[in-house]
């Protein structure tokens, strides 16, 4: 099931430690991902997707959330990765898109501290 959301600035979306059966996908604003309270990163073109991490892998979600501005998202429930799959091919394939640049990000990131250690 898929929904539009508002969230005013300052609003928690995804709280850290809580169960995901949901991501969502900026729509309009800008977000600020914390881990631990620290801030980590800002999320700020439309059709970025968030919150997938713990979603696909069944974890708990392992930061918070927070609207930096005024936010508009589209959230995408659903208690199954395949029906999610089968219902929204292309979501699905957007996700898996964001989670393979992340993964090259962190790993060039990974690969050059390696370098400087050396």
């Amino acid at each position: 099931m898929q929904t539009i959301e508002k969230f005013s600035a300052g609003a928690t979306i995804i709280r850290e430690g809580d169960s995901a059966n949901c991501f969502y996908i900026l729509e309009k604003g800008a977000v600020e991902i914390y881990v631990d309270e620290t801030l980590l990163n800002v999320i700020m073109y439309p059709g970025s997707i968030f919150g997938e991490i713990a979603f696909a892998s069944g974890k708990k979600r392992t930061g918070s959330i927070k609207a930096r501005t005024e936010t508009t998202v589209r959230k995408y429930e659903c208690d199954n990765l395949e029906i999610l799959i089968s219902e929204h091919p292309d979501v699905a394939a957007m996700i898996i898109e964001t989670l393979a640049n992340r993964l090259t990000r962190t790993t060039e990131k990974l690969s050059e501290l390696a370098k400087h250690l050396n």
